[in-house]
């Protein structure tokens, strides 16, 4: 072999050579870049998960910052609006409660006329005014409850104070069964309270009671002159 052609040999062993370490480089690096479908298109290298999830924390971070940085102000207005959503609406009286209100006030407004008098007066007369706003605040009583009332009243007031009743029974305005009652509690009282209260009713004789006690005091021999043989 001449030496022309031991040179060319060599060349070109070299060259093979270095042929075969670029291709083994090239072939060791991943690719960056891929060619796509359609012919041009080139797409870059999908992201790893890891890289997704802190590029996603680090867009979210400024929204809760923005959250914490809200004043005050704003969260109490924001938690008052809640809780004036949620407030039940006042409850409106219908008329028969409003009306059952206003009976139950006037029953405890007597009711406090007879406290005022369940002592003794210690030698204080009842006077006239005091039987006549008695009186007055037992009118008002709703008819339903007057019985409920009158027997408060005739269990509760002594017989210092016995007047007060008398002004009831003197009210021929009140039912028939109401008279009835405070006359029998009267009877019941001493002679000394119960005489003149009967010799002032039997002066009516359009009194429901006069009858009764025209028979009464005709038993016991107090009869008036002007009632006997009538």
């Amino acid at each position: 072999m001449t030496t022309k052609v031991k040179i060319a040999v060599g060349a070109a062993a070299i060259f093979a050579a270095a042929i075969i370490g670029v291709l083994l480089a090239l072939s060791s690096r991943a690719p960056t870049t891929a060619l796509g479908k359609g012919s041009g298109d080139v797409t870059t290298r999908e992201q790893s998960p890891v890289a997704r999830d802190s590029e996603k924390s680090r867009t979210e971070q400024p929204k809760a910052a923005s959250d914490r940085r809200q004043s005050p102000d704003a969260r109490h207005e924001k938690m008052a609006k809640a809780v004036v959503g949620t407030a039940p609406e006042p409850t409106q009286m219908t008329e028969a409660e409003e009306k059952a209100e206003e009976e139950s006030k006037i029953v405890d407004e007597f009711y406090s006329a007879v406290d005022k008098w369940i002592k003794p007066s210690k030698g204080k007369t009842v006077s006239m005014a005091d039987v006549d706003a008695f009186r007055e605040a037992f009118r008002k009583v709703p008819k339903k409850r007057k019985e409920e009332c009158v027997h408060r009243a005739l269990n509760l007031i002594p017989d210092d104070n016995v007047m007060l009743l008398a002004g009831i029974l003197f009210d021929k305005e009140q039912d028939k069964t109401i008279l009835d009652l405070v006359f029998n509690d009267i009877l019941n009282r001493d002679e000394d309270v119960k005489k003149p209260i009967l010799k002032e009713v039997f002066k009516d004789r359009e009194h429901p009671n006069w009858a009764d006690t025209a028979w009464i005091l005709d038993v016991t021999g107090e009869l008036p002159a002007s009632g006997r043989n009538k």
